[in-house]
């Protein structure tokens, strides 16, 4: 890892009071919720649209929907 990076981690880590390790874990996990959470809307969208093409407003309005339903 680039020591740049080491040092703004180490800084954030010691301002959150934790550690290196705890600040990567952290920053990988939710890392990976978001992944998650985009790759559930994708496969939603597959499965919900019927249509040949879809344009950015029909794309976001299936991403609210799959949100909506998520967070019920």
């Amino acid at each position: 890892m680039p020591n740049d990076l080491v040092k703004k981690i180490d800084r954030q880590a010691k301002s959150q009071g934790s550690n290196r390790s705890d600040f990567i874990r952290q920053a990988v996990r939710k890392q990976l919720d978001v992944l998650e959470m985009w790759d559930k809307a994708a496969a939603a969208a597959r499965r919900d649209y019927k249509g040949p093409v879809m344009n950015e407003e029909e794309v976001a309005d299936l991403i609210r929907a799959e949100r909506a339903q998520s967070s019920k």
